[in-house]
């Protein structure tokens, strides 16, 4: 691995072999970077395939053996397949599929886009990766929050300026409305995701209303001087997951004046569990939305025909989905009452244990802090001997951003029953009273 000065900046080539290799590529390809959190749940799949005892509390993935897509999905998937629905799909989605996301969203969210204003992907990343080409120029400021999914990769891809946004233990992780106030004049796209990946705290309406309020007066300003608008892209994929008394809170909602400056972003990853069936969406002004067709129809990144039409019908009936949405929240709940409890429980004996109390998603940050006990110094040693020790994967906040040795860690739940969490609590336990 060698370091190679670029526009990227500082990069490193993980990829290349020898200097011939790193001749015939791009700087970017030369910079790229594998996803940190693939290469630990590449591990530990290795380890449980050799008969180890291991919680998979790694990967956002949902083990279908725990976590059941819709029936009435897989019944219209079926029933697509059958009708020899096999050909291209339109690249901006099918319009049956765009008018049921569009009044899901107007009804849940109160966000009113119109069909013309949903654009459909093979899942969240590539209306992601589109929503930055659509806004930004190599050079322009790409603001994230660190802690957050993959953001610093995308800065690579899109040659992006990094403004990182960190946030705190105080803060529940999130970035502030002050914090981005501090960087606004430099920002031209802000990315916020509630529930957070990996922390599992969600913006409340105050906090997301101030940043609003900080992105509007900016823009204000902008306009005056003829200067391009801060765009907010707002990740909600786990936004039908959220812990009881919490709401999941939407800036158009709150501030309808950001409209003009509001990509949504959400999938069928998440909220019904179907991650390998790969269905996302963008929801953005209608007048923006031509130019993301484009690219989608030129990346070809269109989910296959069956799963659109199955998923048009499926959203078409709300009632029925949000049954399923109650029974999703109480199969995560019930995993993360026993974590909680034992943590706590451990953290009240003594051991060197935080968390942060769990909003939404799947996710549940917890901090470690075996420096001293266990006479440990990196993260990354703290990672191998809980999964040496007490058989437990997880996925340090290094891959998420946030460089410093703290001890703070995620743990995701989709991939383990609650008996599967119970047991990894006690061999945790155990590791820790020896």
């Amino acid at each position: 691995m060698q370091m190679v000065h670029s526009k990227y900046g500082l990069v490193r080539t993980c990829y290349m072999e020898d200097d011939a290799s790193t001749w015939r590529l791009s700087e970017m390809a030369n910079g790229m970077e594998r996803s940190r959190i693939l290469s630990i749940a590449a591990e530990v799949r290795q380890m449980i395939s050799e008969g180890h005892k291991v919680a998979p509390f790694t990967v956002g993935d949902f083990s279908p053996t725990h976590f059941d897509v819709p029936e009435l999905l897989l019944e219209k998937i079926t029933e697509s397949l059958n009708a020899k629905e096999t050909n291209y799909p339109p690249a901006a989605g099918m319009p049956e599929l765009r008018q049921s996301l569009a009044n899901w969203m107007e009804k849940r969210y109160g966000v009113k886009v119109g069909p013309s204003g949903i654009v459909v992907g093979s899942g969240a990343r590539p209306v992601l990766y589109a929503s930055f080409r659509l806004f930004m120029d190599p050079g322009d400021g790409l603001a994230h929050g660190v802690p957050a999914w993959n953001n610093h990769y995308y800065v690579h891809i899109n040659g992006a300026k990094d403004i990182i946004l960190p946030g705190t233990r105080e803060s529940r992780f999130l970035p502030t409305a002050e914090c981005v106030q501090s960087r606004i004049d430099e920002i031209r796209v802000l990315i916020l995701n509630s529930p957070l990946n990996p922390t599992g705290t969600c913006f409340s309406a105050e906090e997301l209303s101030s940043i609003c309020d900080v992105i509007l007066a900016e823009n204000k300003r902008r306009q005056e001087i003829g200067r391009k608008p801060v765009i907010l892209v707002y990740d909600q994929v786990y936004s039908t997951m959220t812990a009881k008394g919490i709401e999941h809170v939407h800036p158009v909602k709150l501030r309808p004046e950001m409209f003009d400056y509001t990509v949504t972003l959400d999938a069928i990853s998440k909220s019904i569990t179907g991650t390998g069936l790969r269905l996302g969406w963008m929801a953005l002004p209608p007048d923006l939305a031509p130019p993301v067709v484009a690219l989608i129809g030129h990346m070809g990144a269109w989910p296959a025909k069956p799963i659109q039409s199955a998923a048009a019908k499926l959203y078409a009936d709300i009632d029925y989905l949000e049954e399923y949405f109650e029974s999703l929240d109480e199969k995560i709940q019930d995993r993360m009452n026993v974590l909680l409890e034992r943590l706590s429980a451990m953290r009240i004996s003594g051991h060197p244990i935080d968390f942060v109390e769990p909003e939404g998603g799947i996710y549940l940050s917890v901090k470690f802090d075996l420096f001293e006990k266990c006479k440990l110094t990196t993260n990354e040693e703290i990672r191998s001997w809980l999964l040496e020790k007490a058989g437990i994967a997880v996925v340090p906040f290094q891959a998420f951003g946030l460089n410093e040795e703290s001890g703070w860690f995620r743990i995701s739940i989709g991939s383990v029953s609650v008996a599967d969490v119970v047991d990894a609590m006690d061999r945790l336990e155990n590791a820790l009273n020896l």
